[in-house]
C-alpha cells in the first residue's frame, strides 16, 4: 500500500456525490473541495439573465454569411481531472477563434471556457471567492467576473500564470467594460434589480 493518497480516486468518489444530488442542489468540487449550495434567489437569476442577454447582443452576427465567435452557456458543468475540479459557473463563454466551442451534447464539459461569471450570494460567496476562483485559474480559464447583486458591483479577474489576478471593479452607477469584453459598456443599474 502506498504512503501517498490516490487523489484521483478521491476525486472520482466525490464525483459520485455530485451526481447523486437532486436538481434542487448545486454540487461542485473545486481543487478537491466538495461544496453544495441551494438553488439561487430570483435576484441572482435576474443578474445572470441580464448579463447573458447583453453578451448575446454583443456577439450578434448581422452578416448572414458570418459565424459568431463567442458561445455563451448558462450553468454548464465543467470538469478538469488535472485540477480535481467539477464546477458549475453561472455563465461561461468559449471563443471559437481561441479554444473552439465545446461538444454541445457533452456534460460535463471538458473544454475549459475562455471566460466565466459567478453571481455571488451569501450562501456561495466564500466558495466563489476562494476555492472556486483558484480552481478557475489553475484550469486555465482566462477571465472571471464576480457579480454581487447585493452590493451592486462587478469585480473582474484575469488569469496570470494559473492564478486569478484582480482587474477593474465597477459600482452600481458604472458601465462594465473589461476584458475580454471591452466594447460591452453594460450599465450595471440595468443588471441589478432594486426591488
Amino acid at each position: 500500500m502506498s504512503a501517498h493518497p490516490d487523489l484521483a480516486a478521491y476525486f472520482f468518489e466525490m464525483e459520485k456525490l455530485v451526481e447523486a444530488q437532486p436538481d434542487s442542489v448545486v454540487a461542485e468540487i473545486a481543487r478537491g473541495a466538495y461544496a453544495m449550495s441551494p438553488r439561487p434567489r430570483v435576484r441572482h437569476g435576474v443578474a445572470q439573465g441580464e448579463l447573458f442577454a447583453a453578451l448575446r447582443r454583443l456577439g450578434a452576427v448581422t452578416d448572414a454569411s458570418a459565424q459568431a465567435d463567442w458561445m455563451f452557456v448558462i450553468e454548464p458543468e465543467i470538469r478538469s481531472l488535472e485540477t480535481f475540479s467539477r464546477l458549475v459557473p453561472d455563465l461561461a463563454g468559449w471563443r471559437r477563434s481561441t479554444t473552439g466551442w465545446p461538444d454541445l451534447d457533452a456534460t460535463p464539459v471538458s473544454l475549459i471556457p475562455d471566460w466565466v461569471a459567478e453571481i455571488v450570494s451569501p450562501a456561495t460567496e466564500s466558495f466563489d471567492r476562494g476555492p472556486k476562483k483558484d480552481a478557475y485559474g489553475l484550469m486555465g480559464v482566462g477571465w472571471l467576473w464576480l457579480l454581487d447583486p447585493d452590493s451592486r458591483t462587478v469585480e473582474t479577474f484575469a488569469s496570470v500564470r494559473s492564478k486569478m489576478i484582480a482587474g477593474p471593479a465597477f459600482g452600481a452607477s458604472d458601465h462594465v467594460s473589461a476584458p475580454p469584453f471591452e466594447s460591452l459598456r453594460l450599465p450595471l443599474d440595468s443588471m441589478f434589480p432594486s426591488g
